[in-house]
């Protein structure tokens, strides 16, 4: 267990779920800001099969519309904030958060899954599973 700043003891596991979710929403909407800053460079250098060796087909970059990337990295800054506050033990912090990570969902499944016509299952496993795991400690929270 880890105190924070006002003295309140932070569960183990919920810092384990930050510090997981810090990670990934951090390098999700810096990703996505690179995307859809550089999206003409990044669509070149597939076309040019730049990533062939990677084995991934990427080019599905190409269908999914530039304005995706900047949604979804502001609603990844939002869910980073979210985090911090939960970090924080504010229980704001698990609204925002699950807020976009539902919307994150919703989105991504507008512009990539809907038209791929594939199920984000794994998407929604995991958000939910995140969701689920902060929402046994929102009642440590303020």
């Amino acid at each position: 267990m880890v105190q924070n700043e006002n003295h309140r003891i932070r569960p183990g596991l919920l810092t384990f779920l930050c510090v997981l979710s810090f990670i990934g929403s951090g390098l999700a909407a810096v990703s996505n800001f690179f995307v859809y800053f550089n999206h003409a460079i990044v669509l070149e250098m597939i076309e040019q099969e730049s990533f062939e060796g990677l084995g991934f087909d990427l080019g599905i970059f190409g269908r999914i519309n530039r304005s995706y990337f900047l949604i979804s990295a502001f609603l990844q800054v939002i869910s980073f904030n979210g985090v911090r506050l939960m970090w924080n033990l504010r229980q704001a912090g698990f609204h925002l958060y699950a807020i976009s990570q539902l919307l994150i969902l919703i989105v991504s499944t507008i512009y990539i899954y809907k038209p791929e016509d594939v199920f984000p299952m794994f998407d929604l496993v995991l958000a939910t599973l995140f969701i689920l795991l902060y929402l046994r400690f929102r009642d440590r929270m303020d």
